[in-house]
């Protein structure tokens, strides 16, 4: 696809060292780091395919003390290099492939706004346009409730038109893990992959895990952006 020189792509991701030792979806390192790389490489295929510039913003590139400075400054530098749409994405949604950058594009340059919600409330991409953009304001949602993504809805929808792009599910936790291997839609070998880590959870360990997890709907964590923890 052609470049659209008005718009750029935010990739908020830590590296797979750093996003290992952040999560907690196994107890094994090894096995986080190994989730942690598959989850980047995919979605750094997905968002390298879409024609758009891509400026990745990993831990040493983030400014701020928390999650809302640091994704309001990665936007407020690309408005800054007279970039007129803004386009951001995290590591941790598996189906990036499925957007369909042009439409995406092609509704950005229309004036639209665009946000792909996530199923517990939060964002996994979020597209805004230059003259929507407040950065006091935008950096104090809240970035870690699941109020999210109705607070950028109606943020949005004060100056601009949205388009809602489809619910998907990132990978936050061992269920999360647990519900993609069952998915049809991927790939033989990146579930064989997801199969590969899984090994050696039996039902009930995996019931119990599941139960026991400490979830959180929202995690502080210079690895996400739109994609919300």
């Amino acid at each position: 696809m052609k470049k659209q020189n008005n718009i750029a792509l935010i990739f908020f991701s830590r590296n797979k060292a750093e996003e290992a030792k952040q999560k907690s979806w196994f107890k094994e390192q090894s096995k986080n780091q190994m989730l942690a790389e598959m989850l980047i490489t995919r979605a750094s295929t997905a968002i390298q395919s879409s024609g758009i510039p891509v400026y990745h913003f990993n831990e040493a590139k983030q400014i701020g003390n928390s999650f809302g400075e640091r994704i309001a400054n990665a936007y407020q530098a690309m408005f800054d290099l007279g970039y007129e749409q803004v386009i951001s994405v995290g590591n941790d949604c598996p189906d990036l492939q499925n957007i369909n950058w042009i439409e995406l594009s092609q509704s950005l340059q229309s004036g639209k706004s665009v946000l792909g919600p996530d199923t517990r409330g939060g964002a996994y991409l979020i597209a805004i346009q230059k003259k929507s953009f407040d950065k006091s304001q935008f950096e104090k949602l809240n970035w870690q409730k699941n109020t999210l993504y109705e607070e950028l809805s109606q943020l949005c929808e004060e100056t601009t038109e949205l388009v809602e792009l489809n619910q998907y599910r990132d990978i936050n936790s061992f269920h999360d893990i647990r519900f993609l291997s069952r998915q049809k839609s991927f790939t033989k070998s990146f579930l064989k992959l997801i199969a590969q880590l899984l090994q050696g959870f039996k039902g009930i360990a995996i019931e119990f895990q599941i139960k026991s997890h400490n979830f959180y709907i929202f995690k502080d964590s210079p690895l996400r952006a739109p994609p919300i923890t």
